[in-house]
């Protein structure tokens, strides 16, 4: 159902609404916005159409691949070279020069976790004895994300480990790194996740209940169908602090204001932060592959680094002075949950499960977002304009199909919803206590506490103590319309009044 959704705050660098329509998983995809069915479906179609756009590009990829050393991290020969791919394969000569924003994060990197500069690495003529650094990048996934056309960019992650396996943002096409925390973008429905994970963290269930402008709805069908009203209800009871502080610990680093001023966490900088707004606060688009990743990994968070270890020129590893944090930012039964709010059918990639959720977001020009991971490999995609035009999906099937194809990734299914939580409903019941009757949720739950039948009596109206039976039994003879005890009025079902006029059965 399309509905109205709140505009962005007016500013400088973003102006625009949430799209009416934005839908979770595929913005294709068709539900009932008053029915949850527990597994949602996707538009299969517009996935297949995705994937075909890309498949002779990954197929390309597969094909170089092939003629490729077999190299791997750890006892593999690397090549001579500062800096390495994951495989050991060198790094193309101008790649600092396509990618000038991800080599200053690279260096910026190995000084902070290893003391080291560039001026310490390998060099063929002035330093043929220098370290070499083995990136987390995987040739393969970088070379099919440097395939992005126009203003778009996309970053893997993988699960439980931190590590970027490819990074692109765009540089020589938009003038600036359209995936790192300097060029963030609002997220509109793909920050529901961090919403629910607050709820789902402070114990409500998948299927507590919340407003949604005139309707109610689960928090599953909330974040399935995007519902924003609803949403906002969820961030609104839990606060602004509580969403940021889970947003920080599942791995977003940092969020913008509707003025482009960009707030790090760490720090507890909030702002002038609505929790009816997040949809609309830019974040970056490497920080939500990592959310996406804390998720896939079973509430596990592991910092996002680019160097996987540094050798050298015997190929034995250097010490690190930093090691990658990590932390259990879910509960466990947290992020099955979330894994389920976002499950898609295993039939449309490869007969394998995956969650993901996919936006766009309406401002001055459109942006769209997917968002998703399979066990082994989250990955965030962003296109702006003409780019945006299938969603982002396509971005996201290049990466995920060249992964599974090159890497011979397992199909592993999810475990589906825990059931653990409150089937909360505080935030339907109206100020006189009671829930709406005539609403999703009493129609849904009939017989639930709150959900008195508003044709009922009232308690001033209902018959006295020695009247109780008579609703099962009215009427004596009930063959004839007219009472036995000398009826007034054919009307009159009850035994003993004479009149009608304070009748208050259902058969008056």
């Amino acid at each position: 159902m399309a509905r109205s959704h709140r505009a962005a705050p007016a500013g400088a660098s973003y102006n625009g609404a949430r799209r009416k329509d934005a839908t979770n998983v595929f913005s294709a995809i068709k539900v009932d916005p008053h029915v949850f069915d527990g597994l949602l479906k996707i538009d299969r179609l517009r996935l297949a159409v995705g994937g075909a756009v890309v498949l002779v590009i990954a197929i390309g990829v597969t094909i170089v691949l092939a003629n490729l050393p077999s190299e791997g991290a750890g006892g593999a020969d690397q090549e001579d070279a500062a800096y390495l791919y994951a495989g050991g394969q060198a790094l193309p000569d101008d790649f600092a020069d396509r990618h000038p924003s991800l080599a200053e994060q690279i260096n910026a990197e190995l000084e902070a976790r290893y003391g080291l500069t560039p001026d310490q690495l390998y060099d063929e003529a002035a330093r043929p004895d220098g370290l070499r650094v083995v990136l987390t990048l995987d040739k393969a996934l970088q070379e099919a994300a440097e395939q992005t056309p126009d203003e778009a960019g996309v970053v893997a992650v993988e699960p439980g480990t931190g590590a970027v396996r490819c990074y692109y943002g765009a540089e020589r096409a938009s003038g600036a790194d359209q995936v790192s925390a300097a060029a963030p973008h609002p997220p509109s429905s793909v920050f529901d996740m961090i919403t629910a994970a607050t709820a789902l963290e402070a114990g409500a269930s998948i299927e507590s209940w919340w407003s949604d402008q005139d309707t109610d709805v689960t928090l599953a069908a909330a974040v399935q169908e995007s519902r924003t009203g609803a949403m906002d209800a969820v961030a609104e009871k839990y606060g602004v602090e509580a969403v940021l502080e889970t947003a920080k610990g599942m791995g977003l680093r940092t969020i913008a204001d509707g003025q482009g001023t960009v707030y790090d966490l760490a720090n507890g900088e909030y702002g002038g932060l609505k929790a009816a707004d997040f949809g609309t606060y830019p974040v970056s688009v490497v920080d939500m592959a990592g959310v996406y990743a804390t998720i896939a990994a079973g509430g596990l968070q592991a910092e996002t680094h680019f160097i996987e270890r540094v050798i050298d020129t015997g190929d034995d590893e250097v010490p690190a002075d930093q090691d990658i944090a990590t932390n259990q930012a879910l509960a466990e039964t947290t992020a099955q949950d979330l894994q389920f709010l976002g499950l898609g059918e295993a039939e449309a990639i490869d007969d394998r499960d995956f969650f993901g959720v996919g936006a766009d977001y309406h401002g001055e020009t459109t942006q769209a977002w997917f968002v998703g991971a399979i066990p082994q490999l989250s990955v965030a995609a962003w296109a702006n304009g003409e780019a945006a035009a299938d969603g982002g999906v396509g971005l996201w099937r290049n990466v995920i199909d060249t992964a599974i194809e090159t890497n011979d990734y397992e199909a592993e299914r999810l475990p589906g919803a825990s059931g653990e939580g409150e089937d909360l409903t505080e935030d339907i019941v109206g100020d006189d206590g009671q829930i709406d009757p005539d609403s999703a949720y009493c129609r849904t739950n009939p017989d639930a506490e709150g959900c008195g039948a508003s044709s009922s009596p009232s308690a001033s109206d209902s018959p006295s103590a020695d009247d109780t039976s008579s609703a099962a039994e009215p009427e004596p003879d009930p063959t004839s319309a007219e009472p036995d005890p000398e009826p007034s009025s054919s009307s009159e079902p009850e035994p003993e009044p004479s009149t009608t006029e304070d009748c208050n059965w259902p058969f008056c």
